[in-house]
């Protein structure tokens, strides 16, 4: 939870620093509602913003307990060999995955591991060195020494441990982010080809897309690391997904509160696709918006889209009106936004429980039903087959980036999956043979871009790869430009993406002044803050 602001600043989901902050929505509920978050969206936050001093709390306090576990295991005296290079192996994980998250989120900080204590007086760490080298490390660590999978012995059937793939998926997503494209490459080929659940089912696609968020299906093949949560077990909603409570449609919607994380114009406008099935790469999906009832109220009279084809992906990932919503019925339009005006008229889908779910896998003992037992999806195998495909290209392997592309677009293809009885028009293509040969490599890159973002809209990837992949300035400030022209969308008017600088989070200021010794702060600031 944030030390200030809810444990929706900390979410592990990341909508409002992946999402939010990378264009795949808005803010959302009413302009003043959570406020702290609209600097974070139009790129011009301060290092005083509570958001950022309580998610570098919240990591930081996920690597203490790691470093604690090492520190008190190191003291035990019943211990099997086996138990301490399990315990060892997956809090070190853990730590990996919390200083991972911290250097996506604010690039240069300082490495804390088990050797760091208040008792040792050496907790004043700067944050000059790359801590990279020490997260692979980590991985690599978890990667020997945990097991293929738990179908069997004492954590036999624990779908929430870290198991030997889930390590490797992340020294490889390591490998990525480092530009390490070789090390990736074979580290990759070896999880597609290798890689169980723990449950023992080899890695792969679920048959339906949004069988990923639904809570009856969670922990499938396709499941490579989630955050596990969980509802009426007596907890009063301790173990439920807390981040996202915001994140429900408004008024009558399902969840009852509270608005936020609005799917954004161009998010919607990115799965329309041409006439053989393919997404826009040129940009042109937003020359035009898809048609929405921006404006009207659910009083008024609509009718939704019936002749421009999209990707089906949209409609299990944002509800627009007239569409159906999971098991809802017709999405009814502004009777479940809390204010179109400031965000728009879409709601987000992917963290909804199903109506006939709720009770169940919702958790009523809180102040909402928002409190789920949706997984968060760290990791999906989807991401790590386009993680594939993004290295292949970076080796010159164009064909076989088009192959892994094209498992992702041919699942996604699959009839069975389909909003059912919806006036949407849904098309999608495979790109043909030779395509990303023919095209190049720029062009290669483009399809697996724009790839990523339909098939991880909204969870928490989107601002992290534009940031990693250089192109976060120039798709930020069109994507502005777009958002305030389309919609009079006054909280994102005028904001500008400062390449070179908002790539990162500014080290907050806070933690600046708590680390000071000899009369200066051993913390140095990001550039440009």
């Amino acid at each position: 939870a944030g030390q200030n602001n809810g444990p929706w600043a900390t979410a592990a989901s990341n909508w409002v620093y992946g999402s939010v902050a990378g264009a795949d929505a808005h803010k959302g509920s009413d302009p003043g509602d959570q406020n702290l978050i609209t600097p974070i969206e139009t790129w011009n936050v301060n290092a005083s913003n509570d958001y950022l001093a309580d998610v570098w709390q919240a990591r930081y306090d996920g690597v203490q307990r790691a470093n604690e576990t090492l520190r008190l295991m190191a003291l035990a005296t019943d211990m099997s060999a086996e138990d301490i290079t399990q315990v060892t192996a997956e809090s070190r994980f853990l730590r990996g995955h919390y200083m991972f998250e911290l250097k996506k989120l604010f690039g240069n900080v300082p490495w804390i591991d088990e050797t760091i204590s208040y008792t040792e007086g050496n907790f004043l760490v700067p944050n000059t060195v790359d801590v990279f080298p020490n997260i692979e490390a980590d991985f690599q660590y978890a990667y020997d020494n945990l097991p293929e999978d738990y179908t069997s012995g004492a954590f036999s059937g624990q779908y929430g441990r870290a198991n030997r793939w889930a390590a490797a998926s992340y020294l490889a997503k390591t490998f990525l982010y480092e530009k390490k494209y070789t090390e990736a490459q074979a580290l990759l080929v070896t999880i597609i080809a290798s890689g169980k659940t723990s449950s023992g089912v080899k890695y792969g696609l679920t048959s339906h897309f949004a069988d990923n968020f639904n809570p009856a299906k969670k922990n499938s093949q396709e499941s490579v690391f989630a955050a596990q949560m969980s509802v009426n077990d007596g907890s009063g909603a301790g173990n439920a997904n807390a981040g996202d409570v915001l994140n429900f449609p408004y008024g009558t919607g399902p969840g009852g509160c509270c608005g936020f994380f609005q799917p954004s114009f161009g998010l919607a406008n990115s799965f329309k696709v041409d006439a053989a099935g393919l997404p826009f790469l040129d940009g042109s999906f937003s020359n035009t918006d898809l048609k929405s009832d921006q404006g009207a109220s659910s009083n008024d009279p609509y009718t939704p889209d019936n002749t421009t084809a999209v990707d089906p992906r949209l409609d299990w990932t944002v509800g627009r009106r007239g569409i159906p919503f999971l098991d809802f019925g017709p999405m009814p339009g502004s009777d479940w936004i809390r204010n179109q005006a400031s965000a728009g008229p879409y709601v987000a889908m992917k963290n909804l429980y199903y109506k006939s779910q709720a009770g169940v896998l919702t958790d009523n003992s809180s102040w909402t039903p928002g409190y789920t037992a949706n997984n968060v999806n760290l990791i999906r195998f989807a991401d790590v087959i386009l993680w594939a495909a993004e290295v292949e290209i970076e080796a010159g392997s164009l064909d076989q980036a088009q192959t892994y592309v094209n498992m992702i677009r041919a699942r996604a293809a699959d009839p069975t999956g389909f909003v059912q009885a919806s006036p949407a028009v849904y098309k999608i293509g495979l790109y043909p043979a030779g395509a990303f040969v023919a095209g190049g490599q720029d062009f290669a890159r483009r399809a697996l871009y724009f790839e990523r973002r339909l098939e991880l809209a909204l969870e928490g990837h989107r601002f992290f790869d534009l940031a990693r992949w250089g192109t976060a300035a120039a798709e930020l400030n069109a994507y502005a430009q777009h958002e305030a022209n389309v919609s009079g969308y006054l909280l994102i008017k005028g904001a500008t993406f400062t390449a070179g600088k908002n790539e990162v989070l500014p080290i907050p200021q806070a933690e600046i002044d708590k680390s000071v010794t000899a009369g200066a702060s051993v913390l140095t600031q990001n550039p440009g803050y």
